[in-house]
């Protein structure tokens, strides 16, 4: 298995914008590529942090899932203070 980060390289402003599509793409050694899209909520900022239940999340996907398949549900506490 191998894992990814997706890093915001500018700030985010949800009054500007609320939502991003990143496709990404993985590619194995023999040059056979898959590719996904994550969809990012900008969410109004708080003075807490949410925090994830689960340190790590997995899932596993069949090669013929079909497109916009749920793949895995994350959550997240927030509380603010």
């Amino acid at each position: 298995m191998s894992l990814g980060t997706i890093t915001a390289r500018t700030s985010v402003d949800r009054r500007e914008r609320t939502e991003y599509m990143i496709r990404v793409s993985a590619v194995d050694g023999g040059g056979r590529a898959a590719y996904a899209v994550v969809r990012v909520h900008v969410m109004a900022q708080h003075a807490a942090m949410p925090t994830f239940l689960m340190s790590e999340y997995k899932a596993n996907v069949f090669a013929s899932v079909p497109l916009g398949t749920s793949v895995v549900k994350v959550r997240c506490t927030y509380v603010l203070g």
